[in-house]
């Protein structure tokens, strides 16, 4: 008999006060990702690519894109082991990214991840990127805003 193995998920959300088109470049374009979030990515986010995210004194990130609506919603998906280097158990999270146009200047963004096993490792890992896309919207919001690096 098979058991399922319990996967957590979580979602974020914030209003950032720009265009929906605005917020979508922000998530794909790696010269304004750059500007707020990771400190370098080896290119945009479009459907197939295999793209690198850089933190000075973190290291190096992988994701792959599943999925790119524009100005609706990014899909990536990022390996356990890749994300968190203790782990020896190999798995896909899912990360989704949604914006929903408010008005002509508000939109909404949620940012959504699902597929950590309920584990000791991937409770940890669940919360501590939890925090990181929580910290990411914010950063987003400060730099689109008000042109504030929070880094």
């Amino acid at each position: 008999m098979m058991t399922q193995v319990e996967r957590r998920t979580f979602t974020i959300q914030t209003t950032i006060n720009k265009p929906v088109g605005e917020v979508f470049d922000a998530i794909v374009d790696p010269s304004k990702l750059q500007q707020y979030f990771a400190g370098r990515s080896s290119g945009p986010l479009a459907p197939g690519a295999r793209v690198v995210w850089f933190w000075e004194g973190w290291g190096e990130y992988p994701v792959t894109v599943d999925e790119v609506v524009p100005h609706e919603r990014v899909v990536l998906r990022l390996n356990s082991t890749e994300w968190k280097k203790s782990s020896s158990d190999s798995y896909d999270v899912r990360v989704v990214f949604e914006v929903e146009s408010l008005s002509p200047d508000k939109t909404l963004l949620k940012i959504s991840e699902d597929g950590w096993k309920d584990d000791a490792d991937g409770i940890k890992a669940s919360y501590e990127n939890c925090g990181g896309w929580q910290h990411m919207a914010t950063c987003m919001k400060a730099w689109l805003e008000h042109g504030i690096d929070l880094r």
